[in-house]
């Protein structure tokens, strides 16, 4: 017997180094680190679905959801479910691809994976849960877009800033971008979802490179909102966080402090907070003691002595789910929401302003705001362009940040064509002597189709067939006259006329726009950089069809590929603050010039600074392919 025991032991062991060599594992194996929770094991093995059972199939695809990976889960799911029938799979997996085929806007299979698990499952978590699932399925049945006259919203993924990993609750400050990140894993793991802690990042409108903050090492930290200048932190460990708050200190921030005099909860935790700016209110997420459900809006007020009020519940609002991610604008007051009424997870939510005080009903906003991935954290400075969150399908990662913007739609087709042909005409000039100019016009659609380009007699005058109605871009060139701009709009009905006054050279000799200078290897403004920013806008604002370009240099140091990048994005920084102050990118030239155009020799630490700048020229001529 105890040979015949010795025999099996070796089988056993050379079953088992058969597996490894073939780089699979045994089904047991694989059972075992599934349901002790080792998903990143499993997940690591990259397996291959050709050689798995339905089965182990299940064991990945499950792992890969656990970790944020939905599209590796999804394809695996899908495989195992080509193998087998949704019956006689078990209620976690079924659950698991119900919410992917949700996502992937897939009711009518979701509701009958939900449908399916309900049938098994016995403890009232599980049946609460599957209810709430197959309500968010009808609510996606139910779902329509934003309807809308003449424009459409548009979902843009913020590319530049996304990863594979999670980033979310984006705000802007002074014109940076601060937003939460789980892309360092130098911060250490969180055992609750084997994700890196957060993190509280930002980055510069058009840079590519986002920057860590680093308050907390190793523990959950994240921008909570801003209060006018100063920063809301939270910091949150062992499922509990409070507000820190941090101060404005030269290019950055003070080391964030706990909030004393903030009604921060003994045991809860608390993550979002905004101001009203009509009242003065601070709303802020909890799910401290007395709250309907997970998590809840509060109010609270500022107090004459710098303490706060005692914290109400916005019961109006707050419901036995959760509730979370305030934000104000006007008179309505955003939120997101993850009850029945979502259509998947959370989802963004808004209240408006009642006349006698409070907040109205609560109503979910239409998609694209919405979908039936998680959404949230809205921040918007204009009615027009609004931030979010959001993983949806076809981002980047495991929660990204998008931009959804109002597009205004093109014109209805034109009625069929009269008899009358109706002209495009006007006449260029100068602008101080009056006396004509002869010009190139090009009127460029904005839609994008293809432009139409005219040129003028000598007397400066021009007409042609009338283009179709919408929106133009009227560009005008003469030699020694600046490049003009100017949109107008071609009507429906009638001719269309539209005179060009064009600035001389010797008109702009008049004109001194400023340079700006930048330290050693930086792109970002200094101090005194806003004043001569402002003067240039002013000057344009002035001369409101000046084209200028704005040109970025550098010294001589580094070598020519760094510095030709570098001075490309000193001159988008300087342009990024010229469009933030309403100046239309088409007046724009943005272009770098590396170290190839110094003012000065950079011979000395002076020099090399004044050859550090940018440079705004207004544009002179026709373009070279005019020529």
């Amino acid at each position: 017997m105890k040979s015949l025991s010795h025999a099996y032991l070796v089988v056993a062991v050379w079953m088992a180094a058969s597996c490894l060599a073939f780089g699979q594992r045994s089904i047991r194996s694989i059972e075992r680190l599934y349901y002790r929770g080792d998903y990143q094991t499993l997940a690591k093995d990259n397996p291959n679905p050709d050689n798995l059972s339905p089965k182990a199939l299940l064991c990945y695809a499950s792992s890969y959801y656990h970790l944020g990976e939905a599209d590796r889960a999804f394809a695996l799911y899908e495989r195992a479910f080509s193998q087998m029938k949704l019956s006689e799979a078990d209620h976690p997996f079924l659950t698991e691809y119900g919410r992917l085929n949700l996502e992937r806007e897939n009711a009518s299979l979701a509701m009958e994976c939900f449908n399916l698990a309900l049938s098994q499952v016995k403890y009232p978590d599980s049946l609460s849960l599957l209810s709430l699932y197959l309500a968010y399925a009808k609510q996606l049945k139910e779902a329509r877009d934003a309807q809308s006259e003449g424009f459409r919203w548009v979902a843009y993924n913020l590319k530049d800033i996304n990863t594979p990993e999670p980033e979310y609750s984006l705000f802007i400050h002074k014109g940076r971008l601060y937003f939460i990140t789980r892309r360092d894993p130098r911060r250490g793991y969180d055992p609750a979802d084997q994700l890196p802690h957060e993190a509280l990042y930002w980055t510069e409108p058009g840079s590519k490179e986002a920057k860590p903050i680093g308050f907390f090492s190793k523990k959950h930290e994240g921008i909570a909102g801003f209060l006018r200048d100063t920063l809301i932190v939270y910091r949150s460990s062992r499922r509990r966080g409070d507000f820190y708050i941090a101060y404005p200190r030269g290019d950055g921030w003070s080391q964030p402090l706990y909030w004393k005099n903030f009604p921060n909860s003994r045991r809860g935790c608390e993550d979002a907070i905004c101001e009203d700016p009509k009242t003065g209110d601070i709303i802020f997420s909890s799910d401290r003691k007395g709250t309907k459900g997970g998590e809840d809006l509060w109010i609270t007020r500022r107090l004459p002595d710098g303490k706060f009020s005692k914290p109400e519940n916005l019961s109006s609002l707050n419901t036995p789910y959760n509730e979370d991610a305030p934000f104000v604008f006007g008179d309505t007051l955003f939120f997101v929401h993850d009850g029945p009424s979502s259509m998947g997870g959370y989802d963004i939510f808004y209240s408006i302003r009642q006349p006698g005080g409070g907040w109205g009903p609560p109503k979910r906003l239409p998609r694209p705001f919405n979908s039936p991935a998680h959404d949230s954290y809205v921040f918007l400075t204009h009615p027009d362009s609004i931030y979010l969150s959001s993983n949806r399908m076809g981002g980047q990662g495991k929660m990204d940040l998008y931009l959804i913007v109002r597009e205004i739609l093109p014109p209805p087709p034109p009625p069929p064509p009269t008899p009358e042909v109706y002209t495009f005409s006007g006449k260029a000039y100068d602008v101080r002597t009056r006396q004509p100019v002869p010009v190139v016009v090009v009127l460029k659609p904005q839609s994008g189709t293809e432009p139409l380009t005219l040129k003028s007699d000598k007397d400066g005058s021009f007409s042609d067939k009338k283009p179709d109605a919408g929106e133009y871009l009227l560009y005008a060139y003469a030699d020694g006259y600046a490049q003009y701009v100017q949109p107008i709009t071609i009507p429906k009905a009638g001719n269309a006329v539209q005179d060009i006054p064009m600035i001389s050279n010797e008109e702009l000799k008049r004109i001194r726009l400023p340079r700006i200078h930048f330290n050693f290897d930086r792109y970002d403004l200094r101090t005194e950089a806003p004043p001569a920013l402002d003067s240039v806008v002013r000057i344009l604002e002035a001369y409101p069809t000046l084209i200028i370009e704005v040109a970025g240099h550098t010294d001589s140091i580094g070598t020519r590929e760094y510095n030709q990048r570098l001075s490309e994005r000193r001159a988008n920084t300087a342009q990024g603050y010229l469009r933030e102050r309403g100046i239309a990118p088409q007046r724009l030239r943005v272009k770098g010039y590396g170290e190839d155009q110094p003012m000065v020799p950079n011979d000395t630490p002076y020099h090399r600074f004044l050859n550090r700048r940018v440079e705004f020229n207004p544009v002179i001529g026709r373009p070279e392919e005019m020529e």
